[in-house]
């Protein structure tokens, strides 16, 4: 750390502790995009007064409880019994835990982190900004306690919908999944993060898509200007390829190939937030997937069906009784259905 001048490792303290105002994360930003020894120097002091600031709230919370703990009164002093002591140990057990954030710190000591996961077909809540965010079955995001402080930073497992508002424009929103993230300052997209795939549909505004393997030697890319690539000349500039805009749609293949279309079926891209069971030109494997993610259980098809004929149908909220009679009517012999899987029987 003897590289970094005092001035820049008291910024980025004060940046973990989420005290940096907006000129001095500018200075921050700035100082970072000078040199490639500048964005290596900021990792490492990053990981290293992380780790600092986090032993020291730990060591906080160890004292406050400790005191809490010792029993005192204003007469004579008396000893705690064994019992006391055990019943103390736990207490500890438990207290620390909660007293430090239900999901801990993340690893560079960036606060304590939030998550909120999707249990139902759509789960909506606000962000501290006023987004508001709209999860999947089975997704997950997380955010730590400097969220609208010092970043905008969103970690995406699974499929999002999110309405960015506008009004904390002076920091983009970052969300980052698998190795892309979407930066927005405005409007509405849905996020698709699961099994290594990113898939971006815009419905308002626009987003720009950037790699994330290079995140943390990139912080300057919160005004959209990125440092350089570590061994590279010069830093790569967004190009309009990496831009989606209102009514498209980009997705990136598992060998990082992308595909930018048309949105087409808005039904198929954003109902499922309000949740309305859309889909269109589906065979029967395809649509028994589609099924399974929406109930959130694995699904089986018994009995003959023709392989080649395509579904197409919208449900608002449907039960799965009803969503199966309405697909297939007078071919469906039975329906079964447990905690954890849908069973249709076809006559």
């Amino acid at each position: 750390m003897a590289q970094i001048k005092a001035d820049i490792e008291q910024l980025i303290s004060r940046k973990l502790a989420g005290e940096l105002s907006s000129a001095d994360e500018q200075r921050l930003l700035n100082w970072i995009a000078e040199s490639e020894e500048n964005a290596i120097a900021y990792e490492k002091a990053v990981i290293i007064l992380g780790r600092q600031q986090k032993q020291l709230r730990k060591s906080a919370v160890w004292n406050k409880v400790q005191s809490k703990s010792s029993m005192k009164q204003t007469g004579p002093s008396f000893r705690i019994s064994k019992v006391m002591k055990i019943a103390a140990m736990f207490a500890l057990i438990l207290l620390i835990p909660l007293a430090l954030g239900k999901f801990g710190e993340d690893d560079l000591g960036n606060g304590f982190v939030h998550t909120v996961k999707g249990n139902d077909v759509a789960t909506s809540f606000y962000l501290p900004d006023g987004s508001k965010v709209i999860l999947s079955r089975g997704s997950e995001i997380s955010y730590n306690d400097g969220y609208n402080q010092s970043n905008r930073e969103l970690r995406l497992k699974g499929k999002a919908y999110i309405e960015v508002d506008g009004k904390a424009a002076h920091l983009p929103l970052v969300v980052s999944a698998g190795k892309k993230c979407a930066i927005a300052r405005n409007g509405k997209l849905a996020i698709d993060g699961k099994n290594d795939r990113f898939d971006v549909a815009v419905e308002e505004g626009e987003a720009t898509i950037v790699d994330t393997v290079y995140k943390k030697v990139i912080i300057p890319m919160f005004k959209l200007t990125p440092a350089k690539k570590i061994g590279s000349e010069q830093a790569n500039v967004i190009s309009e390829v990496t831009k989606v805009t209102q009514g498209q749609r980009a997705s990136y293949s598992s060998t990082d190939e992308m595909a930018k279309t048309e949105v087409g079926s808005y039904c198929e891209v954003f109902s499922w937030k309000d949740k309305v069971f859309c889909f269109s030109n589906l065979k029967q494997h395809e649509l028994a997937r589609k099924v399974s993610e929406w109930y959130g259980k694995s699904v089986e098809f018994k009995g003959d069906l023709d392989p080649y004929k395509n579904y197409s149908g919208s449900f608002d909220d449907p039960m799965v009784k009803d969503l199966i009679k309405d697909i297939f009517g007078s071919d469906v012999k039975e329906i079964k259905e447990s905690k954890r899987k849908i069973t249709v029987v076809f006559s």
